[in-house]
C-alpha cells in the first residue's frame, strides 16, 4: 500500500502523533492502552461495527501490533482518544488508507461511559482538521450503519454527504446496513 501523501516535505512519524483538541487528546495507539481497549471494546460497543470484540487480550495485542505496523508503513493512523484534562481513556479513532489513500476512511468507537458527551464528534473533527493541515487528500470516507443515528451526525456535521449504501457482513455474522459518507477536505 502507498503511504499517505504529506503536504510537507518531511513525512510525519505516525507512531508518535499527539493531537490536542478542546476536550480530547488523540495519541498514536500503543500497548499502553491494551487493557482499556480489551475491557471497553465490548459486544455492545461493536453492535454497529464490522469488527468484533476480543475474546482474549492477545487479540487486542495483535490489533495494536497490526495497527502500529501499518502506521510505520504510513497508510494508517490509529489513535487512542483521551480526556485531555485527566488522560482517561475514552476510545479509539483512526484514519485508514485502505482502498484509496487520497480518500481515507475515518473510524471511531467510544467506551459506553463516554457516550452522549460529544467526544466522538470532537475527536473526528480534531482528526479531520489535523489531516487537512498535514495530508494532501481529496476527501474522507465515513461508513456507518443506518441505525446508528448518533454516529451519523458526525459526518453530517462536517458537510458529509451519503454517496452509496452497502450491506456488510460483520465478523459477528450479523449484517450491517451501511451508508457511506464522503466528507470534503
Amino acid at each position: 500500500m502507498k503511504p499517505f501523501p504529506f503536504k510537507h516535505r518531511t513525512p510525519i512519524d505516525l507512531l508518535n502523533v499527539d493531537i490536542q483538541g478542546e476536550r480530547v487528546r488523540l495519541v498514536s495507539l500503543a500497548m499502553d492502552y491494551d487493557t482499556d481497549i480489551f475491557r471497553e471494546f465490548t459486544p455492545e460497543i461493536t453492535r454497529y461495527m464490522t469488527p468484533k470484540s476480543a475474546d482474549k487480550i492477545e487479540e487486542t495485542h495483535a490489533f495494536i501490533q497490526g495497527s502500529r505496523a501499518s502506521m510505520k508503513e504510513g497508510h494508517n493512523l490509529q489513535l487512542a482518544i483521551l480526556l485531555a484534562e485527566t488522560g482517561e481513556f475514552l476510545g479509539c479513532c483512526g484514519l485508514h488508507g485502505r482502498e484509496e489513500i487520497r480518500k481515507p476512511e475515518l473510524g471511531i468507537w467510544l467506551k459506553k461511559g463516554a457516550h452522549g458527551h460529544g467526544y466522538g464528534r470532537e475527536a473526528i473533527t480534531t482528526l479531520v482538521h489535523w489531516a487537512n493541515e498535514n495530508l494532501d487528500l481529496d476527501s474522507f470516507i465515513y461508513p456507518v450503519d443506518k441505525a446508528n443515528t448518533a454516529s451519523r451526525k458526525i459526518p453530517e456535521s462536517l458537510g458529509g454527504k451519503v454517496v452509496r449504501e452497502v450491506k456488510v457482513k460483520a465478523l459477528t455474522g450479523h449484517i450491517l446496513d451501511e451508508v457511506i459518507y464522503e466528507i470534503p477536505v
